[in-house]
């Protein structure tokens, strides 16, 4: 659980970056942007979750 909710605050935090970032008209590095993606959807799915809470 530990992991899960440090994940989340990692997810906002960088958020938060982007936000100001493209608030002054600059966009995010590509690179970056692939990472937090494949982080947020890689590997596994939605009912993996099952498991990782109940295991």
């Amino acid at each position: 659980m530990t992991e899960l909710l440090s994940g989340i605050y990692v997810v906002g935090e960088q958020g938060e970056i982007w936000m100001r970032q493209l608030l002054t008209g600059e966009l995010p590095p590509e690179d970056e942007i692939a990472k937090a993606e494949g982080f947020l959807t890689g590997p596994g799915s939605v009912e993996d979750l099952e498991l990782f809470f109940y295991d």
